[in-house]
């Protein structure tokens, strides 16, 4: 049995009614301007979904559907394919476009997320409450008689919109803005998604800021069968000995090491913040011999590269050009190396390795600090005085710690603050130099980003599969 999904809809409305919806707006407007109690409020919001039901004649989807969808940049018009999928508790995200495919979901309670090159693993619970939301607007859970146990209040509104923020258990806030004349659906915004809508099935998905895609809906309908198990595995990297350091050394603000890419040598630099594939500059690629094409996300990439550092050995890997790599840097690498090695920072021997997981001991006399994966990002958890700080590192930024404003000003931090103390990542920090950036730096909702001025601060252990760091202080000079 087929349904049509029609999340946007304009459809007329008898003048009665055109005077029934813009008294219940202005009502809408009066009560928040008047600060009316939470459970008014609340009220209000329910009714404003209710209308919006009933006038785009939408209702709740089933407990089991596929949606499928067609994607496309704004700048090259590179094509891709999304299919959303769930099946009572469990949810899925599958986008493919040129050579390669991802997929986010939610099984059995545990968040996972399959990056380009295939590698498949559980990652952290923002991703999870990530996940809830946008599971919860897709299957249209504003509109069951509960809002399933969703938390609903009254948003923002101006002379052309009412909104309305739903909270589903689990998830982030999101924000639902309707139309103020008919209540169609404008847009929907939570962490990491941005959806306006332009007709019931076409779309602009600005959720990654920096390459937003218009989107094609296709086609809904139900299942032809129980959404399948995903099953961890499919790492790349080979290890033919014992792992060897290799030189580490500092360019500019960036972390680099020796490489090579398909037989290359390579200046590599290692930066916690590229969770996508493997980068190569331009001059590179050309010599590389693979054939690259544009994907959805304007980026130009090719499958079967491989990487090789000291013993280490990562096959078939999807690699994208460009020509933005600081100069002296060929290429750049984060989560490719972090996902499934232990990278072993040794400052005073100026030295890097890269451990097998599966073998690794881990040391004594060194203490053990949080970590988040979100996604092929590696996210710091440090402490202040009951305050979590999550924080994107090690990445190239000038000094110990970035943090964006509200960050700062949440520890009561001023551009005059440029060090501080009391900070913990599972023990006492020295006395830390801050820089207050921008937003941008936290483009993924961390709180800012930690610098390599920290983490070369001690013989460290990056343990991103695990999810912890281990950090022994350099030896006072």
């Amino acid at each position: 049995m087929k349904s049509s999904i029609t999340p946007n809809f304009a459809p007329r409305i008898s003048h009665s009614g055109g005077r029934l919806l813009g008294g219940i707006l202005i009502a809408a407007s009066v009560l928040a301007a008047a600060r009316c109690t939470d459970r008014d409020q609340g009220r209000l919001a329910r009714r404003i979904l209710e209308d919006h039901r009933a006038r785009a004649r939408v209702k709740p989807l089933p407990a089991a559907q596929v949606i499928r969808l067609r994607l496309r940049a704004i700048s090259t018009g590179a094509t891709g394919d999304e299919m959303i999928e769930w099946d009572e508790g469990n949810f899925r995200e599958t986008v493919s476009s040129a050579c390669w495919k991802t997929v986010r979901g939610i099984q059995a309670g545990k968040e996972y997320f399959s990056d380009e090159d295939g590698v498949t693993r559980v990652t952290s619970d923002p991703l999870r409450f990530e996940l809830r939301t946008r599971a919860y607007f897709w299957r249209r859970g504003y509109l069951f008689d509960d809002q399933q146990g969703a938390r609903v209040d009254l948003g923002p509104a101006d002379g052309a919109s009412v909104s309305v923020r739903v909270t589903p258990r689990g998830g982030d806030p999101l924000l639902l803005t309707f139309d103020r004349r008919d209540l169609r659906l404008l847009g929907a915004r939570a962490r990491h998604f941005e959806l306006v809508f332009a007709s019931p099935t076409h779309l602009r998905d600005s959720s990654r800021r920096e390459s937003p895609v218009d989107v094609e809906i296709l086609w809904n309908g139900l299942p032809t069968g129980s959404l399948a198990d995903t099953t961890v595995g499919g790492w790349t990297g080979r290890w033919s000995g014992k792992p060897i350091p290799v030189a580490l050394s500092r360019l500019g603000r960036a972390l680099t090491i020796p490489a090579r890419v398909s037989g290359q040598t390579v200046r590599l630099a290692l930066d916690a913040s590229q969770d996508g594939p493997l980068r190569v500059r331009d001059s590179v690629a050309d010599r590389l011999g693979l054939a690259f094409t544009d994907d959805v996300y304007g980026r130009r990439v090719a499958r079967g590269a491989r990487l090789e550092i000291g013993e280490v050995s990562f096959s078939s890997l999807v690699v994208g050009r460009t020509a933005s790599l600081p100069e002296g840097i060929d290429a750049e690498a984060g989560g490719t190396l972090l996902r499934e090695t232990v990278v072993e920072l040794n400052p005073e021997a100026g030295s890097l390795r890269l451990h097998d997981p599966a073998r690794w001991v881990i040391p004594e006399g060194f203490f053990r600090g949080l970590l988040d994966d979100d996604g092929n990002r590696a996210v710091a958890i440090l402490q202040r005085k009951g305050e979590r700080l999550r924080l994107l590192g090690p990445t190239a930024v000038p000094g110990a710690l970035v943090l964006i404003p509200a960050a700062a000003k949440r520890f009561g931090l001023s551009e005059e603050s440029r060090r501080v103390r009391g900070f913990h990542w599972g023990a006492p920090l020295p006395e830390l130099s801050v820089v207050i950036g921008s937003d941008s730096e936290a483009d993924f909702g961390e709180d800012g980003r930690l610098g390599w001025d920290l983490a070369l601060a001690f013989h460290a252990f990056v343990d991103l599969p695990h999810r912890w760091v281990y950090l022994k202080p350099l030896a006072r000079r």
